[in-house]
């Protein structure tokens, strides 16, 4: 099945251009025009568009402000911004109704990828109502600028870890967290990390990106009225995760960009549980509810209230911000029973890492423990191996609290 894809900018050679450039996905996407909001709007009433692409800078009705009327009129379609100005009053009336932001000049496989992700990650919500209530979030937790930052400097193909660090240190508050948290037994470092140049160094590129994406995400949800859980502990156990799966990546000598999705995948997994606490809190409510009364299982009780689970929601936030298609797709399996085709992976390494989290600290008495399923165990080689990970993350020393 087709694509729809609506491109938006006053300037009809930057159109032309577009659809040159975009020739090669005539036969998966249906490709439309418009040079003015108005135009767009008056399209997307006879055609539904499965993504809207636009402009900033437009005569009539800007882009910030047509992207903003397709999140209320059409709440289910992918927003995307490309623009090749730094007006920071424009970009920044653009966050809350934009997905991704693109800057111009965007080469062809970028956009295409970009979009081909965010729409695959819409399909993680089967249930359209909620869906529709997430979609129309607009203080969904935004990509931070230290995180976009340092995904351009990657970009370039060579970056530099003291550029990154250089980022990162213009940020006073996200250096402390950075530092406490590198320096924290997580990582179990043999020395102290002072400076964000020597974190860089030391962890690498992608897992400081990640660790900023993580520090931002709960931030966001700080100040939010935590009906369901304790975000402290909801924190800590992703941290545990992580490092946990750090372990694991380790112990199977698994290459450097498959061990980072893996730590990503494991720190970001229960990102949909502060999505759905905050924005179905209702329902929400019900859901703990019945966990705690019954020690059952959250996702079971979530796809069967919901129709979906907090994996699938965090796999489409993941998705629509552009992470690694490996990372959305171990953060949507994470509880899933069916083993991984084709050896171990990062979605087999963050699946079993929450597993083992679970299994050495029992930080709801309430809560049901999840069980490694069977398939999922004779994959990776039986008991025996995922016994032999435990007692390596167990020698971790890490506490419940994460100190």
């Amino acid at each position: 099945m087709k694509r729809n894809i609506l491109f938006v900018d006053d300037d009809s050679n930057v159109l032309q251009g577009l659809r040159r450039m975009l020739r090669p996905m005539r036969e998966s996407w249906d490709m439309h025009f418009a040079t003015s909001g108005q135009e767009a709007l008056e399209l997307m009433a006879r055609v539904k568009m499965d993504a809207v692409v636009s402009d900033m800078r437009m005569p009539g009705m800007d882009g910030p402000e047509l992207l903003r009327r397709v999140m209320r009129e059409h709440p289910d379609a992918i927003r995307f911004a490309l623009s090749g100005y730094s007006d920071q009053e424009l970009v920044g009336r653009s966050i809350a109704p934009t997905h991704q932001y693109l800057t111009k000049p965007c080469d062809e496989k970028k956009l295409v990828q970009a979009l081909e992700q965010a729409i695959t990650a819409r399909e993680f919500i089967s249930n359209k109502a909620v869906l529709d209530k997430i979609a129309r979030i607009e203080h969904l937790p935004v990509l931070p600028r230290a995180y976009v930052r340092i995904t351009d400097e990657l970009s370039k193909g060579d970056p530099s870890p003291k550029l990154v660090g250089e980022i990162v240190a213009r940020d006073i508050g996200l250096s402390a967290n950075i530092l406490k948290l590198v320096n924290s037994a997580y990582f179990g470092l043999a020395r102290p990390i002072s400076v964000p140049q020597q974190a860089v160094i030391v962890l690498g590129v992608n897992v400081i990106r990640s660790v900023i994406l993580s520090l931002h995400v709960f931030q966001s949800f700080e100040a939010t009225e935590q009906r369901s859980f304790s975000l402290s502990r909801l924190w800590a156990h992703c941290m545990r995760t992580a490092s946990i799966a750090r372990v694991i990546a380790k112990a199977e000598g698994l290459a450097k960009d498959e061990a980072d999705n893996a730590y990503i995948a494991a720190l970001l997994h229960d990102v949909g549980k502060l999505l759905l606490d905050a924005y179905c809190a209702t329902e929400c409510e019900d859901i703990y509810r019945e966990v705690r009364e019954s020690n059952r299982l959250v996702a079971e009780v979530e796809a069967e209230q919901l129709g979906l689970t907090h994996a699938q929601v965090g796999a489409y936030l993941l998705g629509l911000w552009g992470l690694p298609s490996a990372v959305v797709h171990a953060v949507a399996r994470h509880h899933a029973k069916d083993p991984e085709p084709g050896g171990l992976c990062a979605a087999d390494v963050a699946y079993f890492a929450n597993l083992l989290d679970h299994d050495i600290f029992v930080f709801n008495v309430h809560y049901a423990r999840p069980q490694a399923g069977a398939e999922r165990l004779a994959a990776i080689g039986g008991p025996e191996r995922y016994a032999r990970w435990r007692d390596e993350a167990v020698a971790l020393g890490i506490s419940e609290e994460g100190t």
